[in-house]
């Protein structure tokens, strides 16, 4: 099942519901037209019914929803429905909400945009934030399994390509948000800049309370930890895991649309 959503640029989410005969697996993606730029990639199970939630913060002119059948799914029916962007009421100074613009520009076009050895830069206008694109990072000399990383005293973001293209929207913005809140938000609460789990959190708190799928955090900080298997890393994923659920509850920021 293929169809076009007018999507115009705007804040929303679409609730995709799927209908089966017993149990099936589906991929559903949505993307823009433009390669290596999805919203959305997921592979699911449905148990003869299911709904799919998929925000969309930002959006293209047009949006292509696809529901692929996997396994045990001759036949299926997909309705899906627009609504509102659930977003939370975050507190943003003027130096995120910037970031967060130049983050959401390149997250939309990197996947099509081509990088360099040397390194291509992005920057904002004023040249306050600036990404190094890299086809992959380098670190002494050797491939780096990272998909990012954050200059500690010159704040220049190198990113990886690579590790990029396979991501949707979403996760290539929870990276970036993690690296930018290594040097721009764990030294306003008084914490190292090398400090893992402030970032990870300071990260969550501006890309949940936006709208971005919770799904896609978790798996990308997964896909991450799982490269690089260690006692910590582990602890960081159960924070993570509890801070998501905690933000839900509206701990931290109360619903602002839904």
């Amino acid at each position: 099942m293929e169809k076009i959503w007018e999507t115009g640029k705007r804040q929303l989410a679409l609730d995709v519901l799927i209908k089966c005969e017993g149990i099936c697996r589906f991929r559903v993606t949505a993307s823009d037209i433009q390669k290596n730029t999805k919203y959305a990639n997921r592979e699911i199970e449905v148990n003869g019914s299911r709904n799919i939630y998929i925000s969309f913060p930002t959006s293209p002119e047009q949006i292509k929803i696809v529901v692929s059948p996997i396994a045990n799914s001759k036949d299926f029916l997909v309705n899906i429905k627009e609504k509102t962007l659930k977003t939370y009421q975050i507190y943003l100074d003027s130096e995120a909400k910037k970031f967060v613009k130049f983050a959401q520009v390149f997250s939309a076009k990197s996947g099509f945009s081509p990088a360099s050895p040397k390194g291509r830069f992005f920057r904002t206008e004023d040249g306050y934030f600036n990404i190094r694109y890299y086809p992959i990072i380098i670190d002494q000399g050797k491939p780096s399994t990272s998909p990012a990383r954050i200059g500690h005293k010159t704040g220049i973001i190198d990113v990886s390509k690579l590790h990029f293209d396979r991501y949707t929207i979403a996760m290539r913005m929870c990276i970036l948000l993690h690296e930018f809140s290594h040097k721009y938000r764990n030294p306003k609460i008084d914490l190292e800049i090398s400090n893992e789990v402030g970032a990870d959190l300071n990260c969550l708190y501006i890309y949940l309370g936006l709208g971005y799928s919770k799904v896609d955090a978790i798996f990308v900080y997964a896909n991450v930890f799982l490269k690089a298997q260690s006692d910590s890393n582990m602890l960081r994923m159960r924070k993570i895991m509890d801070y998501i659920k905690r933000f839900e509850d509206q701990e931290f920021a109360k619903i602002l649309t839904e």
